[in-house]
């Protein structure tokens, strides 16, 4: 058994090793080999004068495997992304996966004046648009 005593060196080496411990068990590289159920894609907002305009990154998803659904003032991207391999590969051993992969989904509230049956979207280099015209006056 190891006496700490409070204030001392030993006391700050430890907290300072364990506090290491902790910021490398919650980076997302240590869970190297355990896939999450679902991903959330990252998104940028934005708004011009006649429109508001989603960006979601979806590197390396099938534009036909992405769905769009409106419900209410909820705006929800779902699909799915393969795990990448490298091309021609029969059998790789993984060192490091940070690319997630499986099923997305993620949800933005839309503005209350939006038309909603406006609302298009375009696949642009791994990023999807969605543009949501602006209505003339408020809902």
């Amino acid at each position: 058994m190891i006496r700490l005593e409070p204030g001392g060196r030993d006391v700050d080496d430890a907290v300072g090793r364990v506090s290491q411990l902790m910021e490398h068990m919650l980076q997302k590289s240590f869970f190297k080999f355990r896939p999450c159920d679902r991903w959330h894609p990252t998104i940028n907002f934005y708004e011009t004068d006649d429109a508001y305009h989603l960006c979601a990154d979806l590197a390396g998803v099938d534009p036909k495997q992405v769905e769009l659904h409106v419900e209410g003032q909820d705006l929800r991207i779902s699909g799915h992304r393969p795990a990448p391999t490298p091309e021609g590969a029969v059998q790789v051993r993984i060192h490091v996966m940070e690319i997630d992969h499986g099923s997305f989904q993620r949800s933005s509230e839309i503005p209350t004046n939006v038309d909603v049956h406006g609302i298009r979207a375009r696949h642009r280099n791994g990023l999807v648009w969605i543009e949501m015209p602006k209505t003339i006056s408020p809902r």
